[in-house]
């Protein structure tokens, strides 16, 4: 198949599925695409490409690294031009959408009879679905969001605990600013991209005033509102900066492991990362986004697919049948800090074990992106909303109101699932 010309990647024929080959000259050649740009993760995969190229001789993976928003752009380039990877990574909430548009390949026969997909939890492997059931890929893991606490920094503007309610994080966020040093209470990702959306929604998805919460085919509901103005109020008076708008999930983790956010909301992958922390004391909590006690987080995680066109379709799906094992699955979970997705992986965390027990116990709460084919449009209308209101001082109920006018046609078509 045609790799893309803007990478500069040479198409590689093989004729024989792996299964069918006892001895081969050459190695099936299978190119994969990946945004994993984490420290932890991204040193990971390249160390799994080489085992599993190591380890048999039959297939060889080649691993490149491509931006997030190249990728996706690719994507839909490719889903016209054919210029795909063989097996492409993608964000669990974006692979409806991509299915849709013909970037993967139907492996549900090859996936059935291997006959390990009952180990996998039913939310992250829906993800990898279209609407009739039909598997087009595999969720290799599995996160969620939580709060990063800077114990030192907290007692020192008078508190001993950390936050336990979105009003007591907005007192504690202005507490802790120091505009001298530039040092702020809060920080988060506002960015006009998906991960902007993924840390945003727990937002606009709190509860307030013991009412229910809201989802996103209703975020004018007054909890909504109330969770955005919380937002709005903490950068107008500056104890969150608004760079927010700006800075992706690994910028805001960098701030608060520098020491210059006080408290930042950060996902499980960033206990990989605690090394880099500057010599303070840190703790994590629940996002504590409304009433006193509760909470609400945003479920994350990548799936990888067999792109459309793959001439080794068989040697691709060995391969995600390799690094979605049960005994990979914990492993990844424990190298790159996240969860695992199947029911049978243990992760073996020998690392920030309290710390992993947090975002373990924030999984009760958190909800899924979709999965829905238009889930790209309606996440932009929400972190464009948000936008509005960080940079152009919108009102948060009509930014809100303004999104939901996008997002109700598309919901209305195509309902979201019921567990949305």
């Amino acid at each position: 198949m045609k790799k893309n010309l803007i990478l500069g990647m040479a198409a590689a024929a093989a004729t024989l599925a792996v299964s069918a080959v006892a001895v081969s000259a050459e190695p099936v050649e299978v190119e994969l695409w990946h945004y994993f740009d984490q420290s932890a993760d991204s040193k990971a995969i390249v160390e799994w490409v080489d085992e599993y190229n190591s380890m048999q001789e039959d297939i060889h993976i080649t691993a490149t690294y491509v931006s997030r928003d190249e990728l996706m752009n690719q994507y839909t380039v490719g889903a016209l031009s054919g210029e795909l990877p063989d097996i492409g990574m993608v964000d669990s909430p974006d692979m409806a959408s991509y299915i849709s548009l013909g970037v993967f390949e139907d492996i549900t026969a090859e996936l059935e009879e291997w006959g390990e997909l009952d180990q996998f939890y039913a939310g992250p492997l829906s993800s990898c679905m279209d609407s009739e059931g039909n598997l087009y890929g595999l969720p290799q893991n599995s996160n969620c969001l939580a709060l990063a606490c800077n114990m030192d920094a907290l007692e020192a503007a008078g508190y001993d605990h950390m936050p336990t309610s979105l009003a007591e994080l907005q007192e504690m966020a202005e507490a802790c600013t120091d505009a001298d040093s530039q040092t702020y209470g809060f920080a988060m990702s506002c960015i006009s991209t998906e991960e902007g959306t993924f840390q945003i929604l727990p937002w606009l998805r709190g509860t307030q005033n013991g009412a229910e919460r809201a989802n996103v085919s209703d975020l004018t509901a007054e909890s909504a509102v109330t969770g955005l103005t919380a937002l709005a109020n903490m950068v107008n008076n500056g104890s969150m900066s608004k760079e927010c708008i700006n800075w992706n999930q690994s910028d805001v983790f960098n701030q608060f492991a520098s020491g210059k956010a006080a408290m930042a909301e950060i996902g499980t992958w960033h206990l990989a990362q605690t090394d880099t922390i500057a010599g303070f004391n840190y703790d994590f909590c629940l996002l504590p986004t409304g009433d006193e006690g509760t909470s609400s987080s945003t479920i994350g995680g990548e799936n990888f697919g067999v792109c459309t066109g793959a001439e080794n379709k068989e040697a691709c799906v060995e391969f995600l049948k390799w690094m979605c094992s049960k005994e990979k699955s914990g492993e990844w979970g424990v190298v790159a800090g996240k969860i695992p997705t199947r029911t049978d992986a243990t992760a073996e965390y020998d690392y920030e074990q309290d710390g992993f027990a947090v975002f373990t116990e924030e999984m009760n709460y958190a909800d899924a992106r979709g999965p829905h084919p238009e889930w790209p449009s309606i996440s932009e209308a929400i972190y464009s909303a948000v936008q509005s209101v960080v940079v152009d001082g919108a009102d948060p109920a009509e930014a809100l109101a303004g999104a939901m006018e996008t997002i109700t046609p598309i919901i209305e078509e195509t309902p979201l699932p019921e567990t949305e």
